[in-house]
């Protein structure tokens, strides 16, 4: 039982907690009266000897509550810092991102680690606190206690934000990590002459040099129709290119298409994918920062939790190296950025997935904010962490549309078991309708623009499709991230043993904290909720166990289910390929901060950076795979005449050149564009009538099957009716320039333009005047027999 004095100074303390500070006598040492009055100073410091021995021992009561170690400190994390702007895309909501589900099941908002009301920091501390720690004041006189101003959080006395270790460092490792990324992508682009003045020569290079010219020469306004036949393709990889090529012009330099587009690459490549991946890693590797800072979030009643919970290995020195490495990790396979501007190229597809992180890293913060509602602190609801973060993920999300529709399949697949394991059941059901009502309204839309009889019959579609390897060899290809020889096996070793952590993380945390109690080499465990980690686990795994199987059945595998399954994915395995390292790198990540977090030993979380800073770097100097690419690359960029027969050699360069001066920039020029008559848009901006390989005969294309129907027909009257409309104030031309390019038979419908190869239909249409000569460039050599430029008889 407290005597009569210490409630007398109970009594004391609670009336001048509403005193104005000239009536606070013996309270500070900063009292105006008390200086008047050395007998009352005198007095004030014997109080202030007093409130500090109470507030000392109040201090390490809450650290047994806390489970910390008594009298240990270290730098505490503001709100408002820098690193958030980097590490936590909360920062820009402000204090609306501060949420977290790591509180436990009914703590209440500002406890902070689960303390209970009444033993945090900050609050009034106990009179008899002293004789419970063994503590004693100066004299066993009745003495006036110091108030606690800094729980009072009064104007007067503000407390400043502490200085916290690391402030700047993640950040700056952040940027290094990025720069550095950035710097080995541009080190590996090919160089020479050819890479900068030439175009690439992949069946679908042309395509995007022509939805370029197209939006240079139309306007933004093309945007909404770049396909031949004005259909919608997504515009965003061309609209930056076309915009780099503008803005350029503004400062008097010229920049090529050629030019355009690979900067384009290079920056989604080596800034935007390395910095989304960066962005999503620290949702797991910065989660300590997190804990710590709205531990010390002002109102929160846990003063100097967060100070105490600052344990520099696992909320600096782990988030650092983990913000340096990562970047690295992501360019580290072939997969992806590098394999996309080799296959096809992957331009569009590409550059949403290089954005795709940063959706991926709103959404699960979003659904943090849902978990945590009834936790978070009460704002107004402009306030909301909810809406905060629901205006990110759908901003996020409608640039990943824009630069790629299809890759909502592959955000889709990523999120659904972290949707599935966070939400409440009435939003799972909400998400699986909308689901069910997107997929059904896409079902539609394919049957209406693309005519089939197979829709019904799964087993059926994609019957052309032959698998390109083997199971054994797709599933090494994911296991290895595609890494070739030691540095596979190395690769393969690091993702088993990540996904067997993780694996344990589901089953039981508390299995990665079996270790001593006691020792130098432990650090501090702080308080860590293991069902949300369990969560996370087994999301993660279920999540690289989808993209597996999606890379088996697109790769390996035919029949009903693999074309259901990677049907979205086009049904190739070149699209999932680049599905592979975001599907590990998350892994490796998270198994290493699930480390960090739960194991007391210092040791095992050094290992863990061990592991992945050799996987990040290693594979810089003995990935001999991104080298093949880049020289693959750089091949099809130079002009030679090896190969008389691709689809762009020297020889064809000079004759489309000469076409362009011939026919000028108005005139309509038809030819088979598998020969590489396509490529006269991409670099001489020449109207071809098939300025790509599949101008789809849908909506506005019906005007390409017709021409090769009327050339086919033998009809010169009909062929003159149906070709002349086309250019109604200029003539049209016709180009034969060789048979087709072996390397662009893989074209499922390339028969379309057999007509156009037909020497005796031709012959004919010359003969009785359909067809005159203006060049002939069979002096190229033996293999350019037959290469001529034709004027339909228009008008004659």
């Amino acid at each position: 039982m407290p005597n009569a004095n210490d409630q007398q100074r109970g009594r004391q303390d609670d009336d001048s907690r509403f005193m104005p500070p000239s009536m606070r006598s013996g309270a500070n040492g900063e009292d105006g009266n008390a200086n008047r009055n050395p007998g009352r100073n005198a007095e004030g410091e014997t109080g202030r000897a007093a409130g500090r021995t109470v507030n000392q021992a109040a201090g390490r009561a809450s650290d047994r509550t806390v489970g910390q170690t008594p009298g240990r400190t270290s730098g505490t994390i503001a709100d408002r810092d820098l690193e958030d702007t980097f590490v936590d895309l909360g920062s820009v909501l402000g204090a609306v991102a501060d949420t977290e589900p790591d509180a436990e099941p009914g703590a209440k908002p500002g406890m902070g680690f689960g303390l209970k009301p009444g033993t945090g920091f900050g609050t009034k501390p106990d009179m008899n606190a002293g004789a419970h720690t063994g503590a004693r004041t100066d004299t066993d006189e009745p003495q006036p206690e110091e108030l606690d101003f800094k729980a009072l959080g009064t104007a007067d006395h503000q407390t400043p934000a502490p200085k916290r270790p690391g402030r700047l460092a993640v950040p700056a490792c952040m940027v290094l990590g990025v720069l550095a990324a950035l710097a080995i992508v541009i080190a590996w682009f090919p160089k020479g002459y050819a890479a900068w003045n030439y175009p690439l020569h992949e069946i679908d290079a042309p395509a995007h040099y022509y939805f370029i010219r197209k939006i240079l020469d139309e306007g933004i306004s093309a945007a909404t129709h770049l396909w031949p036949n004005d259909a919608f393709y997504p515009p965003m990889f061309h609209l930056l290119a076309a915009g780099l090529i503008k803005l350029a012009a503004l400062f008097g330099v010229t920049v090529n298409v050629y030019t355009a587009l690979n900067v384009v690459w290079i920056a989604g490549a080596g800034l935007i994918w390395p910095a989304g991946m960066q962005l999503l890693a620290s949702y797991w590797t910065c989660r300590s920062r997190r804990r710590a800072a709205r531990a010390d979030l002002p109102g929160n009643d846990s003063d100097g939790l967060g100070e105490r919970d600052m344990n520099a290995l696992r909320c600096v020195i782990f988030p650092c190296i983990m913000a340096f490495v990562v970047p690295l990790l992501a360019i580290a396979s072939s997969c992806y950025p590098f394999q996309s501007l080799a296959t096809g190229p992957l331009l569009a597809y590409g550059l949403a997935t290089a954005i795709l992180p940063f959706w991926i890293y709103a959404t699960l913060r979003f659904f943090d904010a849902i978990a945590n509602r009834h936790t978070a602190p009460k704002r107004g609801w402009w306030l909301s962490p909810i809406l905060g973060w629901l205006l990110l993920t759908t901003l996020a999300g409608v640039l990943c549309l824009v630069a790629h529709p299809r890759i909502a399949f592959t955000w889709l697949l990523f999120v659904a078991p972290f949707l599935l394991l966070r939400l409440p059941w009435k939003l799972i059901l909400g998400a699986f309708l909308a689901v069910l009502a997107a997929g059904v309204a896409f079902f539609f839309y394919m049957t209406s623009h693309y005519q089939s009889t197979r829709y019904f019959n799964p087993a059926d579609w994609f019957h052309t499709y032959t698998p390109s390897r083997s199971v054994q060899d797709a599933l090494r290809i994911f296991v290895t991230d595609q890494l070739p020889g030691a540095t596979g096996i190395f690769a393969g070793i690091v993702v088993v043993v990540a996904f067997v952590i993780t694996l344990l993380v589901a089953i039981s945390p508390r299995m990665m904290r079996a270790k001593p109690s006691t020792g130098k080499h432990l650090k501090t465990t702080p308080h860590v909720p293991s069902g949300q980690l369990r969560k996370d686990a087994v999301s993660v795994a279920m999540m690289v166990l989808l993209f597996g199987l999606v890379l088996v059945c697109s790769a390996s595998l035919t029949g009903w289910f693999p074309n259901i399954m990677a049907a979205v994915w086009y049904r190739t395995e070149v699209r999932p390929l680049t599905m592979i390292p975001l599907a590990l790198i998350t892994l490796i990540v998270f198994a290493a901060s699930a480390v960090c977090e739960l194991s007391t030993r210092r040791a095992d979380t050094v290992v863990a950076l061990i592991l992945v800073v050799a996987l990040a770097v290693v594979p810089q100097f003995t990935n001999v795979t991104c080298s093949q690419v880049a020289d693959a690359v750089y091949a099809n960029m130079e002009l030679t005449d090896d190969q008389p027969d691709e689809q762009l050699t020297q020889s064809k360069y000079e004759v489309l050149q000469d076409v362009a001066r011939v026919v000028g920039d108005k005139s309509v020029v038809i030819s088979d564009p598998l020969n590489g008559s396509m490529y006269g848009k991409a670099m001489f901006n020449t109207t071809m009538l098939f300025p790509i390989y599949n101008p789809a005969a849908e909506k506005n294309g019906a005007i390409f099957g017709e021409v090769e129907r009327a050339f086919d027909s033998g009809n010169a009257k009909t062929l003159l009716n149906t070709v002349c409309p086309i250019g109604a104030d200029t003539p049209e031309y016709f180009l034969t320039m060789g048979d087709q390019a072996p390397s662009l038979q893989m074209f499922t419908f390339k028969e379309q333009y057999d007509p156009f190869h037909k020497r005796n239909l031709i012959s004919r249409y010359v003969k009785n005047g359909t067809l005159k000569k203006v060049r002939d460039y069979s002096g190229k050599g033996g293999y350019a027999k037959g290469w001529a430029l034709y004027r339909f008889g228009c008008g004659d």
